[in-house]
């Protein structure tokens, strides 16, 4: 990304039914249009059927059909003249920020972060000159931004609600604590609220340690998430969280790392947890509009937390998850993962943290390289292959089979990337001991995860 300055494209569709009118605005330049599509179509309808399909990957060609007629139906005539303008300005000083004002509920519930341009066949989340955001300027729905003032170290609230056999929420949490490793403790604190907890213990927590950032682990609703009622999970209502999150003037960023949280209603105007939440005054909320795979769901918040710490754009939240889509695409276009997060932003410029005081800084990997003369890592290739030679390549579970071959074939390229840092090492050369670490407590976890798996179904037998 050349800088850290930004430009906004704003465009905005207004109306209640089709064809409803678009507003595009790039600095004192206007365009105008007419959309014909939204979510209550049968075709849309059965298009995001398919896009929500987590076990089903879509394919990329798919995906970049979805997203190139959007692209198509929006950027004409004068609008496509301003788009082509903002990109060629872009790639020379600058980021674009292409801020989406949907009012209508049911063009709100279209995919529109598989926008991409057809002719260059390319999905606007995989380039990271572009940050796509959904904004929100109804004053009849939304509140004033909070304040954004923060100070060093960042403070992230990672709230685990008890899933038995559901979610794998250790797994999560020991990702986000890999990637986020080398920014500990100078840069962030991280709190653990996991267990079987209800709104009024959410509640209190919250109050007590006041933080910059709620992370989320749950199942969730369009409308509510699951937290512990009377020992059993019970749905807690969007207006019951937004009410708890009003209280807590500290929190500048959500992230909802459940299930549907994020899918816009697309029938009723801001029914959706996410946007119940922006009503609050939070300024930023990253929620999930399709259901995620674990893994893809911690991989994207370690991209996010340490492009928001200590990225090219500090405090940006919108270049943040422009940097974690591009990195979901290049693990796998094929899948929506990258399209699944939704960010609502209502700050003015993307910054959500004003971080005031000097930078902590981590070690630089330069001298972890030159350490590493000294202290070798143990790799154990070896075992680990002859482990992975062992377990089955597939298992006849029919619930557990996907989630099972998807995590093998996970090690399987983690032991190829090991064996070219081991081979690298063996000839003296320089490699990323930061990341070779993390591949190694990656690959460890998933094998740990597979062992237990294989443990609980001999027993049942």
């Amino acid at each position: 990304m050349p800088s850290c300055q930004t430009k906004n494209f704003d465009i905005a569709i207004l109306g209640t039914d089709p064809p409803y009118q678009i507003s595009a605005r790039y600095g004192e330049q206007t365009g105008h249009g007419l959309f014909h599509h939204d979510a209550l179509q049968s075709d849309w309808a059965e298009t995001i059927q398919i896009l929500g399909q987590t076990h089903t990957p879509p394919s990329e060609r798919f995906i970049l059909n979805v997203g190139g007629l959007l692209f198509d139906e929006v950027m004409q005539g004068g609008i496509r003249d301003l788009w082509v303008e903002a990109r060629a300005a872009a790639q020379s000083s600058h980021h674009l920020r292409l801020r989406l004002d949907l009012h209508a509920p049911a063009v709100a519930a279209l995919p529109w972060e598989t926008l991409a341009d057809p002719r260059r066949r390319r999905t606007l989340a995989a380039d990271r000159s572009i940050a796509l955001v959904r904004t929100a300027t109804d004053v009849d729905f939304v509140e004033r931004p909070r304040p954004l003032q923060s100070h060093w170290p960042v403070k992230i609230l990672i709230v685990a609600a008890e899933e038995p056999g559901n979610i794998d929420a250790t797994r999560e949490i020991e990702r986000i604590r890999v990637s986020l490793a080398p920014l500990i403790p100078g840069q962030i604190e991280i709190e653990i609220f996991a267990g079987r907890f209800d709104i009024h213990s959410l509640r209190r927590r919250l109050q007590e340690s006041r933080p910059d950032i709620l992370h989320v682990i749950s199942h969730g609703e369009t409308d509510g998430l699951y937290l512990w009622e009377d020992e059993e999970l019970t749905l807690v209502s969007a207006s019951q969280l937004a009410a708890t999150l009003a209280l807590v003037d500290s929190v500048k960023l959500v992230f909802l790392n459940a299930c549907l949280a994020g899918q816009p209603d697309g029938t009723t105007p801001f029914a959706s947890l996410a946007q119940r939440l922006l009503q609050t005054g939070i300024p930023a909320v990253i929620a999930m509009q399709f259901e995620v795979l674990d893994r893809a769901a911690a991989d994207f918040a370690g991209f996010l937390y340490e492009a928001l710490v200590s990225g090219p754009c500090q405090g940006a939240i919108d270049v943040a998850v422009s940097i974690a889509r591009s990195g979901l695409y290049i693990s796998d276009p094929d899948r929506i993962d990258y399209a699944t997060p939704l960010l609502w932003l209502n700050a003015p410029d993307g910054i959500i943290l004003q971080l005031s005081g000097a930078v902590p800084q981590p070690q630089p990997d330069s001298a972890e390289a030159n350490h590493l003369q000294l202290s070798p890592l143990v790799f154990d290739i070896e075992e680990k292959a002859q482990w992975l030679t062992q377990i089955p390549p597939s298992l006849a579970h029919r619930g557990l089979r996907f989630a099972y071959e998807e995590r093998r074939k996970q090690v399987e390229k983690l032991l190829d990337r090991l064996r070219q840092d081991f081979d690298a090492q063996e000839k003296g050369d320089l490699i990323n001991l930061r990341k070779a670490r993390e591949r190694l407590a990656i690959f460890n976890d998933e094998r740990r995860y597979i062992d237990n798996l294989l443990e609980q179904l001999s027993r049942s037998e």
